[in-house]
């Protein structure tokens, strides 16, 4: 009788882990929540960030709360170390898309452009209230969206930062977490939410909407979350979170933008809305009321002028320069009435992206008609690439070339 053949077994491999690597667990960031807009001034041509009384949420946590402006939010922590979910420092971008300099007030890490690296030095300095503030960037949980990543929000709200770095210390000390109310803050169900607030800065008074949390919950479900502690903290202390993304607000393209405290959208209506005599009559006197001003602009596009005089920037959130604005009108000759407005690709190039560069360009003497041939027809990603390059000294887009057509010798 024939042999049968041998069937090879499977043999088990002996490695099959990294140690300090396979174990590892990393939470990714999902997206961003900011705490307020930019108000775009067509009159000065700058934008100012205004904090809003509610939080702008990303489309996936609007759908969940059933709001695109939720007041309050369900948190967690992923980790219970302060330093990862809520780091702060005072940080200085300039006009980079980089972060150049970050320190505690005694000591800072600066970039230096000659030696290519981050050197150490005094903080606070000279620059601080001049492009440098106080930032907080809070990454949270929301288990009514998803259990798999954390937002980020930033802050620059003095009042905020405080209220947070004094509940996580109610919760748990650094120094002796178990004479807190619960010993740890990781995985623990809280609210997070925007509190109306009065403030006076420099004797003028106005409202803020600083970020506070709260915990509600009852003696026994504290007691339960007491007795959870060693399994909460024996569960998260292999987690790593990512770390928040440090880039300079000006360059976050997701913000909200307002024109003159308007929706680009309700700008761009009253803008194909022709000025005409004033026919309604103002509820508090009964008179006519005056005719609303329309923003125009002179037909060789330059910067037009608001009836609104230009607003101050506000202190809380800090928000970034406007992804889009209403598009301008022109006056036709000899008449009052404005030119139909030609709507924009959904994707075209922004009023505030032209301002900006042309803002570099002028500073070097570039004609506004050179830099409108170059310029024109762009989208917004390509503008904003071009604002990158320009923001780094590359002017090279706007060179002149000239050409002369050589005509081909007569064939013989």
């Amino acid at each position: 009788m024939p042999a049968q053949p041998q069937v090879p077994t499977q043999r088990t491999r002996r490695f099959v882990s990294i140690i300090g690597l396979s174990d590892e667990r990393r939470i990714p960031r999902l997206g961003r929540i900011r705490l307020g807009h930019i108000n775009h001034n067509t009159q000065s041509s700058k934008s100012y960030p205004e904090e809003d009384s509610y939080f702008h949420v990303p489309e996936e946590v609007a759908r969940a709360y059933g709001s695109d402006k939720p007041t309050e939010l369900d948190i967690m922590f992923p980790v219970n170390d302060r330093r990862i979910i809520f780091p702060q420092a005072y940080e200085y971008y300039g006009s980079n898309k980089r972060l150049l300099c970050s320190g505690d007030g005694r000591e800072a890490m600066r970039w230096n452009s000659q030696q290519l690296s981050m050197q150490a030095t005094d903080c606070p300095c000279d620059l601080l209230g001049d492009g440098c503030k106080q930032r907080g960037h809070l990454l949270v949980m929301l288990p009514k969206v998803r259990q798999t990543g954390v937002y980020q929000i930033d802050t620059s709200s003095l009042m905020s930062i405080i209220s947070i770095n004094s509940f996580l210390h109610m919760l748990a000390p650094d120094d002796q977490p178990e004479t807190g109310l619960l010993g740890y803050f990781a995985m623990v169900p809280l609210k997070l939410r925007r509190v109306p607030r009065d403030i006076h800065p420099k004797g003028l008074h106005r409202k803020s909407y600083p970020l506070e949390l709260s915990l509600d919950a009852t003696d026994e479900e504290i007691k339960e979350l007491r007795a959870k502690k060693d399994e909460i903290l024996l569960q998260t202390r292999k987690w790593v979170v990512q770390v928040p993304d440090q880039s300079n607000p000006e360059h976050d393209t997701g913000a909200i933008v307002t024109i003159d405290d308007k929706t680009p959208q309700d700008v761009a209506t009253q803008l194909m809305t022709p000025a005409g005599p004033a026919k309604d009559i103002s509820p508090t006197t009964g008179a006519p009321e005056a005719p609303q001003p329309v923003i125009a602009t002179s037909p060789d596009h330059s910067a037009p002028s608001p009836s609104a005089p230009p607003k101050e920037p506000t202190a809380g959130s800090s928000p970034e320069i406007p992804n889009s604005t209403a598009p301008p009108t022109q006056r036709l000759p000899h008449t009052g009435t404005p030119a139909p407005v030609r709507p924009l690709r959904a994707d075209s190039m922004t009023a505030a992206q032209r301002a900006r560069i042309l803002s570099k360009t002028r500073a070097i003497q570039i004609p506004d008609h050179a830099v409108d041939a170059v310029i024109s027809g762009l989208t917004k990603k390509q503008a904003s690439e071009l604002i990158n390059r320009i923001d780094g000294g590359d002017f090279s887009a706007f060179d002149r070339r000239e050409t002369t057509v050589v005509p081909l010798p007569a064939a013989s």
